[in-house]
């Protein structure tokens, strides 16, 4: 389970850090806030391209020389008795 989210340079989400919840967490906010570039970068770190075929250059944020994307991740499976 994705615990921890760091997010630094990718597309308009310049320093970021979100901590996530177990069950249901949700992204709110107004047209441009950067949710669907969240879900992206959730996608990019989990598969290690793109959900949306862009390219690497295309990913890091306008002015910006790289993007950065740190994740904390937690075991879920049970131990075996």
């Amino acid at each position: 389970m994705l615990t921890r989210l760091q997010i630094d340079g990718f597309r308009n989400l310049a320093r970021h850090e979100l901590q996530f919840c177990k069950g249901i967490n949700l992204f709110v906010g107004p047209n441009g806030a950067g949710k669907t570039n969240l879900l992206e970068a959730i996608g990019l770190f989990s598969l290690a391209k793109s959900c949306r075929g862009a390219k690497d250059s295309e990913m890091v944020g306008f002015g910006r020389e790289l993007a950065e994307i740190t994740a904390d991740i937690q075991n879920l499976k049970k131990k075996p008795r």
